[in-house]
């Protein structure tokens, strides 16, 4: 920046809370079951809707859900028997 230039700091506070991690499930037919196609990150449900939405557009999906993966129950992990 040369003189004379006035710079402006800009500092984002989050207001929401903490982020959390959706993970994203899409089929492109009724007759296939629904599977992740990714995750992503976000403050509440309806920006989780919406960043998953323009995220994974690039298919014509006919359904599309999320699920925070803190609420997922896992009923076993690899390795365990």
């Amino acid at each position: 920046m040369g003189p004379g230039r006035l710079t402006l700091a800009v500092k984002y506070k989050r207001v929401s809370g903490d982020a959390v991690e959706y993970a994203v499930f899409a089929r492109k037919t009724r007759a296939e079951p629904l599977r992740q196609v990714g995750s992503v990150v976000a403050p509440d449900d309806d920006l989780a809707a919406a960043y998953a939405r323009a995220t994974y557009d690039e298919e014509r999906w006919i359904e599309m859900a999320i699920v925070r993966k803190d609420h997922v129950i896992a009923l076993w992990t690899p390795g365990e028997s």
